[in-house]
């Protein structure tokens, strides 16, 4: 299985190369973490440009990035279900929870390479045209360089558990539909939906979309000096999401498995 799951990756590797948005995506975050400067400038003036890392990262990745994502994943298989070629692929040797999981690993593909370029783009430019000495207050150093690039990992670690539940829930609409528009516009529709009821509901603290900024939040404290634990929160946070992931591969499973594949 697992061999028949890593070709079905390969293939839609090489296929997801020449689609526009993968492409397009990684511009755009380009685009998203530069336009900070506009926003928080960098200069060489003694003070260490964390604050701006963790815009950039923030913009470009937990707003843009988000979309991004949806946007791709919605696709995956609503435009191959669409076009037939489903059909096609399942013709060979492989089954179709191998079919879906291909392409669960090509979304968390998609969505990693997006946080990485972000993460290398905003230290970059804070190397070039900032300072990131570290994080000082009243002459004290509060934070060393090496301690601030170890909690932005922890957090691009995080991140990345939590962008993985995106690309799931993302999927589960493109399991569900023929057409990608229609999958993207449930996924985005409910994602708003549930942004404006969770916290009257209640149920604010079982979703992972609550979290997704939590990691940066971390990061963008201790820039300002501030003693911020990443413990107990971070491990309820990767829970959640990882009980959510599961929840929308085993219901994006059960719906490919039992839908009709002819149009």
């Amino acid at each position: 299985m697992m061999r028949r799951m890593w070709n079905a990756y390969l293939v839609e590797l090489h296929k997801a190369v020449r689609m526009r948005i993968t492409c397009m995506g990684p511009l755009l975050v380009l685009a998203a973490v530069c336009s900070t400067m506009l926003q928080i400038p960098l200069q060489k003036d003694g003070v260490s440009d964390y604050r701006f890392i963790a815009a950039a990262t923030t913009i470009s990745i937990d707003m843009l990035g988000l979309l991004l994502i949806v946007i791709f994943c919605a696709g995956l298989i609503s435009s191959e279900l669409g076009r037939g070629t489903v059909r096609t692929v399942l013709v060979r040797p492989l089954r179709r929870i191998e079919f879906l999981l291909a392409k669960l690993l090509l979304g968390i593909t998609f969505a990693w390479s997006l946080l990485l370029l972000a993460g290398a783009a905003s230290w970059s430019l804070a190397l070039l045209l900032g300072d990131v000495h570290g994080v000082e207050f009243g002459g004290e150093l509060l934070y060393s360089s090496a301690e601030m690039a170890v909690t932005y990992l922890l957090a691009a670690g995080i991140s990345a558990v939590l962008l993985s539940s995106v690309v799931a829930y993302a999927l589960l609409f493109s399991a569900a539909t023929r057409s990608p528009a229609t999958a993207i516009g449930w996924a985005v529709g409910l994602w708003l939906l549930l942004g404006i009821v969770k916290y009257p509901l209640g149920i604010d603290a079982f979703m992972f979309s609550t979290y997704l900024a939590s990691p940066w939040e971390v990061f963008a404290n201790r820039s300002d000096g501030l003693v911020v634990a990443w413990m107990p929160g971070a491990a309820y946070w990767v829970l959640v999401s990882l009980i959510s992931s599961a929840v929308f591969v085993v219901g994006a499973a059960a719906i490919f498995q039992r839908r009709s594949l002819h149009a």
